[in-house]
């Protein structure tokens, strides 16, 4: 028998996207100011909107007072706030209702990952549910920057990726609806790599999500390749078919995503011999196939370098391939410090938010906090532990069954767990997958050589919120589970109206901020 929630999804989905929508467009263009990283973000996308160059030039002078141009980053999101310029003008509103848009949809994705993963409308809109109340979503979602972005593209990116597998798990013991669906398969995960190209396009951290995809297709593919390709030469062409597809298409898009910059004159490719800003620049480092050209023969290797060498140059190089060559520089040698800014297992238990606006009114005060919703944060934790240790447990399991070979035996224990721990249409599959991509689009953080914040994390709160709602609907099969269950979702509503404030920059006294807001030291 359905529930009242599965006979009335559509309209719940409605109403928890209207309700994420109206409390990240209230007073969205209330602040005049640019609010942190907006002093970057929106003036680039300014001057994206205005078709000036100078979006992609890393060495102007700044453009106003106290901002720079955010040359960093890929410029998709900013394409999206050019957008809302052009449509509202160049006021708060209009590069900030990109990030309202996005933020919505990150909640309808949310929701609906959670129900496709675990075929259950209950599971999606608990998800749905928590995801919208959270401040570091919320707060990503009301200024113009570009993390709120890359998380639309990465849900995107796991749902299609989901879809794709789950189609092909139907069929893969079966050979004549795996040879009629071929077709409908490769569209499926081309659609899932386009996506995972889009992320990387809007930062590099999508990337991560690329990631995923690489991990789940080479598991695949050593335990499932002789299904679909039964010969050697089918299966050399499926390699290099998906090399094609997981490598060469992706960043294929993430190189189609400068295109307003080549319209621009910029180049990608230098055919000149001459040194220009825009076109050619100098480069004393020669190729990596010159390189390798060098290490091979031995020698001075000047040969090998005079064949590309031009304009006294050991190389000239295009303006896409100088201005990742600034990025990589600026974003591996940078050694600043700021005093918000936090390593990843502090963004784990949400223990530094960033502090990005205040105003101060004769005893009150308005601030915008970049901050996880506490209680999601901390109880979600607790949920992560538990998947983890399920899927532990599941592991044992497998790992410890009779295997019908004595010559094959580790193979065909490792084969077997593989497939279990990778099949999408079962609840241990969904959560391994789930978890997997939870740790994959923040952990990698803790190997960066730069400051870094909070808002980082962004990408996960959409994925611990799935894996908190499958533990309250797993809860709620008992009378006291439900009661549970019912106290996590009220305690994080509840936590999410009292610190509405303090991620919305809505004023309230000073002594509300000091013992609420921040009751934790190291919130403050």
């Amino acid at each position: 028998m359905k529930t009242w929630v599965e006979k009335n999804y559509k309209l719940c989905l409605i109403l928890l996207c209207l309700f994420a929508f109206v409390v990240r467009f209230y007073r969205v263009g209330e602040i005049q100011s640019y609010i942190f990283d907006e002093v970057y973000h929106a003036v680039t996308a300014k001057l994206i909107a205005r078709n000036d160059p100078r979006a992609y030039e890393w060495w102007n002078p700044p453009i106003e007072p106290n901002t720079a141009v955010d040359w960093l980053h890929p410029p998709l999101a900013k394409y999206t706030q050019a957008v809302g310029i052009r449509v509202f003008g160049e006021t708060p509103f209009g590069w900030r209702i990109s990030s309202v848009l996005f933020g919505t949809a990150v909640i309808y994705l949310t929701a609906r990952l959670g129900e496709y993963l675990f075929k259950s409308k209950t599971i999606g809109l608990l998800a749905g549910m928590l995801a919208a109340f959270d401040g570091l979503l919320l707060v990503q979602s009301r200024l113009a920057m570009n993390d709120v972005h890359v998380t639309f593209f990465l849900l995107l990116t796991f749902l299609t990726y989901a879809w794709y597998r789950r189609s092909l798990q139907r069929v893969i013991n079966k050979p004549q609806q795996l040879a009629a669906q071929k077709s409908s398969l490769q569209k499926k995960l081309l659609l899932a790599v386009v996506c995972a190209g889009l992320s990387m396009g809007t930062k590099w951290s999508g990337l991560f999500g690329l990631g995923v995809i690489w991990a789940f297709e080479f598991l695949f593919l050593i335990t499932e390749l002789n299904k679909i390709a039964p010969t050697t030469k089918k299966a050399v062409n499926t390699i290099i078919g998906r090399v094609l597809l997981l490598v060469v298409l992706p960043f294929s898009i993430y190189v189609l995503s400068y295109t307003h910059m080549f319209l621009q004159g910029k180049t990608l490719v230098c055919t000149s011999d001459l040194i220009q800003n825009g076109s050619c620049y100098c480069s004393q480092e020669s190729s990596g196939w010159v390189n390798a050209l060098k290490a091979i023969s031995g020698g001075d290797g000047n040969g090998w370098e005079r064949l590309e060498a031009r304009g006294g140059c050991k190389r000239l190089i295009s303006h896409f391939s100088e201005l990742h060559h600034q990025i990589w520089w600026y974003q591996t040698t940078l050694k600043a410090t700021h005093a918000y800014q936090s390593r990843p297992l502090q963004w784990f238990l949400n223990l530094r938010p960033v502090w990005m606006y205040v105003k101060y009114d004769d005893g009150k005060v308005a601030n915008i906090y970049a901050q996880g919703n506490t209680a999601l944060f901390w109880i979600g934790d607790l949920a992560i532990f538990a998947t983890l240790f399920l899927l532990a447990r599941y592991s044992v399991q497998q790992l410890t069954q009779k295997v019908s070979v004595k010559s094959k035996k580790a193979l065909e224990i490792l084969t077997r767990w593989i497939r279990a721990l990778t099949d999408f249409d079962t609840a241990h599959g969904a959560l391994f997958f789930l978890t997997f991509a939870y740790f994959a689009v923040w952990l990698p953080w803790q190997t960066s050589p730069r400051i870094m914040f909070f808002y980082h994390y962004t990408p996960a709160v959409p994925l611990l919120a799935i894996n908190l709602a499958y533990w309250m609907n797993r809860l709620a099969a008992y009378r006291v589970g439900r009661w549970i269950s019912a106290a996590i979702l009220f305690s994080v509503a509840l936590v999410f109206v009292v610190f509405f404030a303090n991620w919305t920059g809505l004023t309230v006294s000073a002594k509300m901020a000091n013992e609420v807001y921040f009751a934790i030291k190291s919130w403050k």
